[in-house]
C-alpha cells in the first residue's frame, strides 16, 4: 500500500522553529481549542483578511465593510453558540473585547477604502486569483528522502502588474508598526515565491516576487500618526530561491527526524525533544500557553487537554489531500 505524501504547511515550520512543543501539540497530536474566543490579534487579523479577501475575489466587487460587519456577527454568534454547546456562561469581558475589537477592524477597513481611492494603489492591478491553493512536491523539490511529502500553501491573492507584465502575489498583514528588517528574508515570502515558482502554468508570466500589504492597527484618531497603510513589492533573484530550497529540506528534514524520535520513545521524547520555547509572545500567540507548564510540574495535564482541547487537523485551510 503506498504511502500518502505527509503534507506540510508554513505555518507548520514556523511552529517548529518557535517552539517544539507547540508543533508537536498542533501537528503531531492535531490539538485545537474546543471554544476559541473572538478576541485577539489573530482572530481580529483573520477577519480583516476574510474582508480583503471578498473585496480581491475577481468580479466580486464586493464592499469589505459590509463583509467585514458580516464576519463581525458571525463570529459573535459562533462563540455564544459554542458556550451553549458546552453549557458554559458567555465571558462579558471577552464580549467587551470584541466590541473593541470590532471598533478597530471598522476603522482599518474603511480607511484602506478611503486610502486605495485616494492614491490609486490598486489601479496598476489586475486580480487573477484570490486564495490560490499552491503545492511542491518532494520530486519537484529534488529531496532525497524515503518518505514521501508536499509543501503546501496559500496565497491571499494573486495579480499582474499591468505597468510591467510581471505576475505577482499579495500577502496581507495587520501589523502594530511597519516592519524595519529586510523583507526578502522574510522566509514567509520566500516560502510562497518558491511555491509560485514551481506551480507556473503553462505561457504564465513566471511569479516576479511579492506585494507585502500592511494594514496598521489603529483608528486613525487626530493624535495618531500617518502613515497608516504601506505596501512593499519584493523581490527574490534564483540564487535567494535556490537557498531557500535548501533550507527547506534541511528544516523538512528535521521535522522528520523529530518525529522519527517522539515515535520510538513516546512520553518521555516528548518531554526530552518536544520542549517547549516560553517568551512574551506565548500569552497572545499560543493556544496551549494555560497548559504548557503542567506538563513539567506533575499536574494532571491529559485531564486537562480532554477537558479543554479536541483532535482537529492544522491542514483544513488548504483543502483535501
Amino acid at each position: 500500500m503506498a504511502t500518502e505524501p505527509r503534507r506540510i504547511s508554513h505555518s507548520e515550520l514556523k511552529d517548529f522553529q518557535r517552539c517544539k512543543r507547540r508543533w508537536w501539540l498542533r501537528h503531531v497530536r492535531r490539538l485545537a481549542p474546543k471554544i476559541v474566543g473572538p478576541v485577539g490579534p489573530l482572530q481580529s487579523g483573520s477577519r480583516v483578511h476574510t474582508a480583503l479577501e471578498a473585496y480581491y475575489t475577481p468580479g466580486a466587487e464586493a464592499d469589505p465593510r459590509a463583509v467585514l460587519e458580516d464576519v463581525l456577527r458571525q463570529a459573535q454568534q459562533d462563540y455564544m453558540m459554542r458556550c451553549a454547546e458546552l453549557e458554559i456562561e458567555p465571558d462579558t469581558a471577552v464580549l467587551q473585547q470584541f466590541t473593541k475589537d470590532a471598533e478597530l477592524e471598522r476603522a482599518m477597513i474603511e480607511g484602506y477604502a478611503e486610502w486605495l481611492a485616494e492614491t490609486g494603489a490598486d489601479a496598476h492591478l489586475k486580480v487573477i486569483d484570490t486564495e490560490r491553493q499552491v503545492s511542491v512536491t518532494d520530486e519537484q523539490l529534488r529531496a532525497q528522502f524515503h518518505r514521501p511529502f508536499t509543501v503546501v500553501g496559500k496565497l491571499d491573492a494573486r495579480v499582474i502588474d499591468e505597468t510591467t507584465g510581471h505576475r505577482r502575489f499579495i500577502d496581507h498583514k495587520t501589523v502594530k508598526a511597519f516592519a524595519r528588517h529586510d523583507l526578502r528574508q522574510d522566509p514567509q515570502m520566500l516560502h510562497y515565491h518558491l511555491l509560485e515558482v514551481f506551480a507556473d502554468d503553462m505561457g504564465e508570466e513566471r511569479c516576479a516576487g511579492a506585494i507585502y500589504n500592511m494594514l496598521r492597527k489603529v483608528k486613525r484618531t487626530k493624535t495618531a500618526k500617518p502613515p497608516f497603510f504601506l505596501r512593499e513589492t519584493i523581490n527574490h533573484n534564483d540564487a535567494e530561491i535556490e537557498a531557500y530550497r535548501l533550507r527547506l529540506l534541511g528544516l523538512i528534514a528535521n521535522v522528520f527526524e523529530l518525529e522519527a524520535r517522539l515515535e520510538q520513545l513516546g512520553d518521555d521524547g516528548a518531554r526530552m525533544f518536544a520542549y517547549p520555547n516560553p517568551t512574551a509572545d506565548c500569552a497572545w500567540d499560543c493556544d496551549f500557553v494555560q497548559i504548557c507548564s503542567m506538563f513539567d510540574d506533575g499536574s494532571r495535564v491529559e485531564d486537562a487537554i480532554r477537558d479543554l482541547f479536541a483532535e482537529r487537523d492544522p491542514l483544513t485551510r488548504y483543502g483535501p489531500a
